[in-house]
């Protein structure tokens, strides 16, 4: 089993929206077509591993806790909408000096921002007022993360 830190799903969802947010500052920022699409790279596999998580052990885990079922399909739903922009920006790196591009990458970073308001606004609340016992997700993320097989989470009330 990994030794890596075992982190509150808050402390999950919360690092992952701070990188996410730090990228699209920097390419913001960015000079040239290059840097742009390096940083573009690294923001689609940051969303990618955050939506890894989220299907696979938060969205799941989200579930089993929320009072109102259409939490986790609105959340799904909003990580899919990032999902078709990210695609759309990645299919125009040929065209990133274009006003095509920035158009999709406005899309994408609206995308980015309601997914990350929407989770920060019903997601984290969720766990951190959680009455359930909340360690064993929190060490699956982490073997997740680490790519350790990994076990379905069935949360328990707190005793």
């Amino acid at each position: 089993m990994s030794n890596n830190k075992v982190v509150s799903a808050c402390e999950v969802i919360r690092n992952d929206h701070d990188g996410i947010k730090k990228l699209l500052k920097k390419y913001d920022t960015a000079g040239d077509a290059k840097e742009k699409e390096g940083i573009v790279q690294e923001l689609a596999a940051q969303l990618a591993e955050h939506s890894r998580v989220d299907e696979t052990l938060i969205f799941p885990a989200a579930a089993q806790m929320a009072e109102d079922e259409k939490l986790v399909e609105s959340l799904k739903d909003s990580d899919n909408s990032v999902k078709m922009h990210l695609a759309e920006v990645q299919r125009l790196y040929a065209d990133i000096d274009k006003e095509e591009f920035e158009t999709k990458m406005k899309g994408l970073r609206e995308a980015i921002c309601a997914l990350i308001e929407k989770e920060e606004k019903n997601l984290v609340p969720c766990f951190e007022n959680s009455e359930y016992d909340l360690d064993a997700l929190c060490k699956e993320v982490v073997k997740l993360r680490a790519g350790e097989s990994i076990e379905p989470v069935k949360l328990r009330k707190k005793a």
